[in-house]
């Protein structure tokens, strides 16, 4: 498993996968326990859009678990997951920090730390030094339709953090039905801490060649954003035409996906 014998290597990722998967599962198909279980969380239709985001990019993470269980360890998956996975225990720490000691409910910090320290264990037992090696040419690969579609991943990623920096309330406020309080500014940070980590993966991977691994990550949660965007579409749950500018993300992300997914497979 993992193309390695090192069983505290394994031990890390499967760790890594339980928590990923277990909030991915919750988060996406019940999203009612988590505000069950944290007094701070409103019941509103805005924190379940927010957890249910957060579950499909927890999806993403855990296909990446799966793809490198059979194909390998890869350094852009590291790349992504062990800067986001800090921000997170950050995001925790600070968000139950602020609660008054009877709202405080530090189990998602913990287990996020614990993910945080698994990575990084199996990143350095895995494969040793931190080394960026530059590949012969930009993402590693000579096809130009690839490398045009990932040049547009990482100015979408580069613009959703400046457009986060000049205005946090940005993305709540363009988005018909959600609705602005402290939790979902919140949450909206989080976004903002993905667009952070695809960003220097995707840095990494410009340097260093593009990664499959993550190209299987980035089309799981495209796909799933597609159909989510399709569903509500069809089920008229869109108000006032919805986010034209997340719409149109989600339509470029989804396509970017199927293009490299299918260009590139082969070849591995």
């Amino acid at each position: 498993m993992f193309k390695t014998d090192d069983k505290v290597v394994q031990i890390c990722l499967a760790i890594s996968y339980t928590i990923l998967a277990m909030y991915a599962f919750i988060n996406f198909f019940n999203p009612a326990y988590i505000i069950d279980q944290y007094p701070s969380l409103e019941s509103n239709d805005t924190t379940i859009f927010f957890l249910i985001w957060y579950g499909m990019m927890n999806f993403g993470a855990v296909a990446g678990i799966i793809y490198m269980g059979y194909k390998g360890l890869d350094r852009a998956y590291f790349a992504y997951a062990i800067p986001l996975s800090l921000l997170f225990v950050w995001w925790g720490y600070s968000g139950q920090a602020s609660l008054e000691a009877d709202e405080q409910r530090w189990a998602a910090t913990i287990l996020f730390a614990v993910n945080f320290l698994a990575l990084v264990i199996a990143r350095v037992k895995g494969m040793g030094a931190f080394n960026i090696d530059k590949a012969d040419s930009a993402w590693g690969t000579d096809d130009k339709i690839v490398q045009v579609v990932l040049y547009l991943a990482i100015i979408g990623q580069v613009v959703f953090i400046i457009q986060y920096f000049v205005n946090p309330a940005g993305f709540i406020e363009q988005t018909p039905g959600l609705e602005m309080s402290n939790t979902a500014q919140r949450f909206a940070d989080g976004l903002m801490y993905f667009a952070v980590a695809w960003t220097i993966t995707l840095l990494y991977q410009f340097r260093c060649g593009y990664s499959m691994t993550m190209i299987v990550t980035g089309l799981v949660i495209s796909v799933m954003f597609f159909a989510m965007m399709l569903n509500f579409q069809l089920s008229g749950a869109v108000e006032d035409g919805g986010n034209a500018q997340l719409t149109a993300v989600v339509i470029g992300n989804f396509v970017g996906s199927l293009i490299l997914f299918f260009r590139l497979q082969s070849q591995h």
